[in-house]
């Protein structure tokens, strides 16, 4: 393979691969995806830079690293709370939303971290928060050592023109509408996707109906699986063996795992509670529970049609996304857990404290 436009050769990718964790099967995919991302050509790699007149449209989740660009391997600088709360909508009906793939080591609990593939630096990425109807102009901006794309499961469009990889220090643009209201997936949709969405490359986006649904304090949870091996050095990859056996190691919301009992989501007694799950997996459906609690609506589908009441465990699949309601009029503190309790031991579970 000739040198890319930024002078990564076949042998960079390969080591950097490795670096991360990646076994041999998956880079062969993901080289034959680097090659057939040049054999797309200039037409399709848009090389701009991301727009400067970005609308503020996510909330600045926690962040690993003084330095977002931080070398794969280098030490993580603290841990910070993944704020969970969902941030307003972007301002206008024409949403220009830019996103940059970054490599970070990120923490899988308060000891544990990890280099992963991320955008804009985190695991889960920030979350996305728009209205049904809405134009959404992607752009992202490549800064890893591999090819990446993007895969919003909000936009109904042509995959292949607009979920294509991007080469290392390329860009690539898109626009969609989201013609339905919810919660859902958005990941990284090169070859082999398990790898990607494996080694973080994932988050959610919010859709609003036309009409708002009843004030509440709302809340993102983007529940994953993590599997992770020995790097030889004392230290933590993820690993794409273990991923392929569908035995994680570690279970979270929001990226790390129990970081919601040590610091709980709370609300007030008398508060409406909506919680937009969306399910990242790469394999596992998340049961989601709150122990001493039932919700009084589930949105199946686009709000407000499609809700079921009285639910007290409501399974959604990998790569999916529902809505969680219920009104805390008892004052507690309120176990929210993956009901499937192999995966809730191991990180997917938090507190929600009603005060």
């Amino acid at each position: 393979m000739s040198h890319d436009p930024s002078g990564l050769d076949r042998r960079r990718f390969l080591t950097r691969a490795a670096a991360l964790g990646a076994a041999l099967p998956a880079l062969g995919t993901a080289l034959a995806a680097c090659d057939a991302g040049e054999r797309e050509g200039k037409a399709e790699h848009q090389s701009r830079s991301a727009p400067r007149d970005t609308e503020p449209h996510a909330a600045p989740p926690h962040t690993h690293s003084n330095d977002d660009a931080a070398p794969v391997g280098a030490g993580a600088t603290g841990y910070t709370r993944y704020d969970p709360a969902l941030p307003p909508p972007a301002k206008g009906r024409t949403v220009r939303l830019a996103m940059t793939v970054r490599e970070v080591p990120v923490h899988l609990n308060r000891d544990v971290t990890v280099p992963a593939w991320t955008f804009d630096g985190t695991v889960p990425g920030p979350v996305v928060h728009v209205r049904q109807g809405d134009t959404v102009e992607f752009t992202l901006q490549n800064e890893g050592s591999l090819p990446h794309s993007m895969d919003f499961h909000a936009a109904q469009i042509n995959p292949k023109v607009a979920f294509r990889s991007a080469l290392p220090k390329q860009s690539l643009t898109y626009t969609f509408t989201p013609r339905y209201a919810g919660a859902f997936l958005y990941h990284c949709g090169t070859q082999p996707v398990l790898m990607h969405i494996g080694s973080g490359m994932y988050g959610a986006i919010i859709v609003d109906p036309p009409t708002p649904l009843r004030p509440a304090k709302e809340f993102v949870l983007v529940h994953s699986e993590f599997y992770v091996a020995k790097d030889g050095k004392g230290g933590w990859q993820f690993d794409y063996q273990r991923m392929l056996g569908t035995l994680p190691d570690y279970v979270s919301f929001n990226g790390v795992a129990n970081q919601y009992m040590d610091e709980p989501i709370r609300v007030k007694q008398g508060d409406r509670v909506r919680f937009y799950l969306v399910n990242a997996g790469p394999s596992h459906p998340c049961s989601f529970h709150i122990v001493g609690e039932q919700f009084d609506t589930v949105y199946l589908g686009a709000p407000p049609g499609n809700a079921i009441r009285g639910v007290q465990t409501f399974g959604v699949p990998a790569g999916g996304g529902m809505i969680f309601e219920l009104d805390c009029d008892v004052k507690g503190e309120f176990p929210f857990v993956n009901h499937g309790f192999g995966h809730g031991q191991k990180g997917a579970i938090g507190f929600l404290v009603v005060e």
